[in-house]
């Protein structure tokens, strides 16, 4: 980000319900370094895609009510890095069509046992 637009980010997302939210829950601000696959390094998730892509985070129904970012761009590429612990929800979701927050925890470990074999390997476990 250019040294202008990163100022307009930082300040911006300070200023969210969703940053003094994480810094009232975990005692810390937000890790707001460039995204990173190595946790050292930076964050799993692009905060910065996200906001420059006009994206707020929402209050979630099924995480007591509390801020989240979504996962994805309109265009779905994914704004959570693989290794982010949620990151499988997002594919859940748009394999199965519905929130896994959702559905009873034995139902989405089953699906979820689904979502990681490739199509061919979901058919013939099915018989097809």
């Amino acid at each position: 980000m250019a040294e202008t637009k990163e100022r307009e980010f930082m300040s911006g997302i300070q200023a969210t319900d969703w940053y003094k939210e994480f810094e009232q829950q975990y005692g810390e601000p937000p890790d707001l370094r460039p995204m990173s696959d190595d946790p050292r390094l930076g964050p799993n998730y692009d905060y910065r895609k996200a906001w420059e892509a006009g994206m707020r985070p929402v209050r979630d129904p099924y995480d007591n009510n509390r801020y989240h970012w979504g996962s994805a761009l309109p265009s779905g590429e994914m704004l959570k890095s693989a290794n982010h612990p949620t990151a499988w929800k997002e594919h859940f979701m748009r394999q199965y069509g519905v929130n896994p927050d959702s559905l009873p925890e034995e139902t989405v470990k089953k699906l979820k046992k689904q979502l990681a074999k490739p199509k061919r390997q979901r058919k013939k476990a099915r018989g097809e």
